[in-house]
């Protein structure tokens, strides 16, 4: 097909330079001086010369041209597309990232009150156990003191009969009396050591 346009569009050069001579050699130059053949034969030619390119490369061209068009809005419209896309994947993103740092303090306040209220439980737990402590100790020391009583009391009582048996069988002076008052309270006093240490 490009073989007879170029053989087409020799043939019209070839006429076209023949008319342009033809009127050169009537006295004029073909360029300032118009004549009906070379107006008519470079008419023709245009003619033909447009339709040729008209059927061979017109349309195509077009079609390039419009598919280029196409390609670039369709271009265009993917580009806007992923534009939209990617604006939804970062307020997502966001969306995510608040939700993450909102669960996350959440998670912090929910801690501290956890340990907050375990140490209050704890305190109050070591409060208890004291005061049970405190209650069993103040409880063996008052068992304690009420048992040494009571022995007091007893090795008193005793004491006192022993004495009183001592002076009833013997009539004694007072230098006696003295020495056997004195030699009970020595006795007291070791018995009332005795009974504490144990």
């Amino acid at each position: 097909m490009r073989s007879s346009l170029v053989a087409l569009a020799s043939v019209l050069a070839c006429l076209a330079a023949q008319a342009s001579e033809g009127t050169e050699a009537a006295g004029g130059s073909a360029l300032v001086t118009p004549t009906p053949g070379l107006f008519i034969w470079t008419a023709l030619t245009f003619l033909i010369l447009l339709v040729v390119l008209w059927k061979t490369a017109w349309k195509p061209l077009l079609g390039a041209v419009e598919g280029r068009e196409r390609g670039i809005r369709e271009a265009q419209e993917s580009a806007r597309r992923d534009r939209e896309q990617a604006a939804a994947m970062l307020a997502e993103q966001r969306e995510l990232m608040a939700q993450a740092r909102r669960e996350r303090a959440e998670a912090l306040g929910a801690g501290q009150r956890d340990a907050e209220r375990l140490k209050a439980e704890i305190l109050d737990e070591g409060r208890r156990q004291k005061e049970a402590l405190l209650k069993q100790a103040d409880a063996q020391i008052q068992a304690g003191l009420r048992q040494a009583r009571a022995e007091l009391r007893a090795t008193t009582a005793e004491a006192a009969i022993a004495v009183a048996e001592k002076l009833l069988s013997r009539s004694l002076d007072d230098a006696t009396q003295r020495r056997l008052v004195e030699e009970h309270l020595a006795d007291l006093e070791r018995s009332r050591s005795g009974s504490l240490a144990s």
